[in-house]
């Protein structure tokens, strides 16, 4: 149980934070887990699953365990290889078994989507011309705006 805050020092149109990936063996035993720190994780709750960057998969040397088909709001649709990985969040949390499908994308090494996203509340705010960006696993209460 977990939770982080980062402070931009202006208001930002995507959230980029750090994370750690590692392979699937049972982290839980003594085997051998592989962990690669991501510094180019980009938070996205429109994106239903998360993804992960084929240059990570190549330094992971991770096996693809299937394909996934996926699309984006400018592309069409195509099938890539998936991948189950585990992922350490800024909390210090690690969100176990999480299917993650490759993508070829330069700008980051991860995209953290709601599949990791629902397991806690993730909250933005935009204040004296700043981006804080708050996420805490798992969810204690409910954040409600209206009661301000």
């Amino acid at each position: 149980m977990g939770a982080f805050t980062r402070r931009f020092p202006s208001v930002v149109d995507n959230v980029v934070t750090e994370c750690f990936v590692y392979s699937p063996e049972d982290i839980d035993k003594k085997k051998k887990v592989r962990c690669l720190k991501l510094n180019r994780s980009l938070w996205d709750t429109g994106a239903s699953s998360s993804l992960i960057s084929k240059v990570a998969v190549d330094a992971l040397g991770l096996t693809p365990i299937g394909k996934s088909e996926i699309s984006g709001v400018n592309s069409g649709s195509e099938f890539k290889k998936t991948y189950l990985v585990h992922v350490g969040l800024p909390t210090g949390d690690v969100v176990t078994n999480v299917l993650a499908t490759e993508f070829d994308g330069e700008d980051y090494d991860f995209i953290v989507g709601m599949d990791v996203i629902q397991n806690g509340d993730f909250a933005v705010t935009n204040m004296n011309d700043t981006t804080t960006f708050s996420f805490m696993i798992p969810s204690m209460n409910e954040i409600d705006f209206e009661t301000f």
